[in-house]
């Protein structure tokens, strides 16, 4: 008989490692999704269309947070990118709009960051002393929420650990400046309101 020659196997090739997904990546396509009618917000969850009807893709629960800080003689709430609220009593930069605040990322429930990472959009309402204002920006599923010393709202789309909205409607230089006279009294209490939008 003659020789048998053993099949041999083809070498083993390791997989390519997974490309690191990104707050832009995910940005990105829940934007493309959204652009083309492949994704929908309503009560209660957002949804993508199948063959069978439109499924529920993640839920989203209604949430609310309110945060308490004060005014600062220091305030100046010039910043056009942002707008920010501290934990410490100092007045950080131009976008700082309350200091002493009893909360920061960290601080919000659990029930809350899990909403504000599955929802489409948050609305911050500002109050203190009969004046008050209102943005309105975007939740993200990159939103990492965990900064132990402030709350950030951003025009742009970047994320940071402090970052609780992206592509905000207005920054600390477009906020009603009757409103920023009064945060700069020390003795002004402000109400921050978290509501996570569907």
């Amino acid at each position: 008989m003659g020789d048998i020659r053993k099949m041999q196997e083809p070498p083993e090739i390791a997989p390519e490692p997974s490309p690191e997904i990104t707050p832009e990546m995910l940005r990105d396509v829940l934007n493309l999704l959204e652009s083309k009618g492949m994704i929908h917000y309503t009560a209660g969850g957002a949804y993508i269309p199948t063959e069978s009807g439109w499924k529920l893709l993640m839920e989203v629960t209604p949430e609310k947070e309110e945060i308490i800080a004060y005014g600062h003689p220091e305030i100046r709430a010039t910043s056009n990118s942002m707008i920010k609220i501290v934990k410490g009593s100092t007045v950080k930069d131009e976008s700082t709009i309350g200091v002493k605040a009893d909360k920061a990322c960290k601080d919000l429930s659990e029930k809350f960051k899990t909403s504000a990472k599955s929802a489409k959009k948050i609305e911050i309402l500002i109050e203190a002393e009969g004046e008050e204002d209102k943005i309105v920006g975007y939740c993200s599923p990159a939103l990492k929420l965990t900064n132990k010393e402030e709350i950030v709202i951003r025009k742009d789309s970047s994320i940071d650990s402090g970052t609780i909205a992206i592509l905000a409607d207005k920054a600390a230089s477009e906020l009603n400046r009757d409103l920023i006279e009064k945060l700069r009294n020390p003795n002004a209490k402000i109400k921050i309101t978290l509501e996570i939008k569907s």
